[in-house]
């Protein structure tokens, strides 16, 4: 089984594996994905600036493939970066490897609340509203 996270902007990387989880942050639980990704698949200062940046974690699609199966998820507003560091993480041994541990960087980003994306909707309005308004009073139409 393999798995792909692609970025809102484009960006795809290939993960080693995504976990749904349940967090508070900022005063609020939350949904979050905690996202472990192979050391060396990108640079650690590329994934600080990749999920640093809101406008490309507000839409994230996961993709996995396991055999011939494809299947793909998709998970809006991830904006809020809530760790991010290098971590040691045990790999489970299988029928035919022994379990291992490597190191991994592991990046959680939790979900805006329900009230916080119906406050950014809002103020998006009032702010076409305003610049509407602001073209109406110096004689043009927008």
């Amino acid at each position: 089984m393999s798995q792909q996270i692609i970025f809102k902007d484009g960006t795809a990387i290939d993960v080693a594996k995504i976990d749904g989880q349940s967090t508070y942050h900022q005063g609020a639980q939350r949904d979050s994905l905690e996202i472990q990704i192979t050391k060396g698949t990108i640079s650690f200062d590329a994934l600080d600036a990749l999920t640093t940046d809101s406008a490309k974690t507000d839409r994230l699609t996961i993709i996995t493939q396991d055999g011939d199966q494809q299947m793909q998820a998709v998970y809006d507003h991830y904006v809020i970066r809530s760790a991010l560091a290098l971590k040691s993480v045990e790999v489970p041994a299988t029928a035919d490897t022994p379990a291992v541990t490597e190191e991994r960087f592991c990046v959680t980003l939790a979900q805006l609340t329900y009230a916080e994306t119906q406050q950014a909707a809002q103020a998006a309005t009032i702010d076409a509203l305003g610049q509407q308004i602001v073209a109406l009073t110096l004689g043009g139409a927008m």
